[in-house]
């Protein structure tokens, strides 16, 4: 049985141990730098990177007990993805450690989701308690609350409408 050629390093060494981890983490951080849709980090996509540089020769288990490093800059991608916002919750964390990516999603998704409708119910509270207060200072002053939001009102809602639209 002929042995499978190992990858070298600059020396003609086999790369294994440290050094083997160490060119493991660099393509990690590459991964995170590269963004979730382009590089998402899972031990198959990991395991292609590495053996198309001629990093490792061997199969995916190779990376099975360096599965903590991975697991690592998996969140840490995730959390980068998110500008540091929404990050995930330690269920969500545990789900993706486990390689329940979907579940992971889904709960978040359902989470955010949950949120948004908090939101918008907190927004319409806010828009009838701005009408109630429009109303109540037009009915107790003899200033038109109308006249003066309106063109505050309009330069807001163009400013809006263009942020939006871009």
């Amino acid at each position: 049985m002929a042995k499978t050629p190992r990858s070298r390093n600059a020396n003609n060494k086999v790369i294994q141990g440290k050094e083997l981890d160490a060119y493991i983490k660099a393509e990690l951080q590459a991964m995170v730098q590269e963004g979730l849709e382009k590089s998402p980090i899972q031990p198959a996509t990991l395991h292609a990177r590495l053996k198309a540089k001629g990093i490792i020769k061997g199969g995916v288990s190779t990376l099975t007990s360096r599965r903590d490093i991975i697991n690592d800059y998996k969140l840490r991608q995730h959390n980068n993805h998110e500008n540091g916002k929404r990050e995930l919750t330690g269920k969500e964390r545990a789900m993706l450690a486990q390689g329940r990516t979907g579940a992971a999603y889904i709960s978040k998704a359902d989470r955010l989701d949950s949120e948004l409708q908090d939101y918008k119910a907190r927004y319409e509270r806010n828009v009838l308690a701005v009408t109630d207060i429009i109303e109540y200072v037009d009915s107790n002053l003899p200033i038109n609350v109308e006249a003066l939001l309106a063109e505050e009102l309009i330069r807001e809602l163009r400013t809006n409408g263009k942020r939006n639209r871009s």
